[in-house]
């Protein structure tokens, strides 16, 4: 932790850098053999509120859909099972190429720095995506921008603050370690999502709506395991800082595998907004 307003000042200009292989390349990255996993494991516990969402909000055939930061790809194909025309994009496409297939135009493209025409889609949707950004307030304007008139932007973000006070020490004190180390290595501001809808405001947009929820987690369960692969790939960079040692990731993994522990897990927020102007 910083001790002075210099080195203050420092970390946070490097966190407001943006580096896109923190994401692409780093933790996350799609070269780690789990990665593929861990995201199937993400899609289990959060694409039916997804599909919800896009239900609720009139999503039809035919629609033009940008799906940002696609991930594993569950979603862009969901998407074009319905009869969208889906763009899908990511840093890194590896896990979304064999969607091209399925009728969708699969882009490596950099919501932060590339652009697409204003008008280009009918929703856009981002999920686990803005908060890695260093000004997501930003990306949310460029987003907006590529909207048609009546188009709907969709954000789903989530917010660490449940776990900061479990019950549970071991699993407390990792998931505080991987926060941090989360803010320090990618620059994720990692309670940006408590914000919303608020960061919608400004953008050319109306209607704004926005739902919570908190994720709960058992021993076992989909979510735990998601947790699992996911503190994994963070403990030698965790352990090396002296954030927490190997002992208590193993202590932790006790508990995110005994079927009678119960916590929360992360908070989602989702907000949306539609693009003004005749339609």
């Amino acid at each position: 932790m910083s001790t002075s307003p210099t080195a203050d000042a420092a970390a946070t200009d490097d966190r407001g850098e943006w580096k896109r292989e923190r994401y692409r390349d780093g933790v996350f990255s799609h070269a780690v053999s789990t990665e593929r996993e861990r995201l199937k494991l993400l899609e289990s516990v959060l694409d039916h509120h997804t599909r919800a969402r896009f239900e609720g909000l009139g999503l039809r055939e035919g629609h033009r859909v940008l799906e940002v930061g696609g991930g594993g790809g569950s979603v862009a194909r969901w998407l074009a099972g319905r009869g969208a025309r889906v763009t899908v994009t990511d840093l890194d496409t590896a896990f979304l190429d064999e969607l091209a297939d399925d009728g969708v135009r699969v882009l490596r493209h950099d919501v932060y720095t590339e652009d697409f025409p204003p008008g280009s889609f009918d929703f856009i949707h981002a999920r686990y995506v803005v908060i890695h950004l260093p000004d997501p307030e930003k990306a949310l304007a460029r987003m907006a921008q590529w909207l048609a008139p009546g188009g709907v932007l969709v954000v789903e973000e989530p917010a660490f603050f449940p776990v900061k006070d479990s019950p549970h020490p071991a699993y407390r004190k990792v998931m505080r370690a991987f926060r941090e180390n989360l803010e320090s290595a990618v620059g994720t501001d990692t309670e940006w999502a408590r914000a919303l809808p608020v960061p919608f405001e400004g953008k050319g947009l109306t209607g704004i709506g926005h739902d919570a929820r908190l994720q709960r987690i058992t021993g076992g369960d989909d979510e735990a395991l998601w947790w699992r692969l996911t503190l994994e790939q963070s403990r030698a960079a965790v352990v090396a800082a002296g954030l927490a040692s190997d002992e208590d990731f193993e202590a932790a993994y006790a508990e995110l595998t005994d079927p009678a522990f119960h916590d929360l897990s992360l908070a989602v927020f989702t907000a949306w907004g539609v693009k003004d102007g005749p339609v």
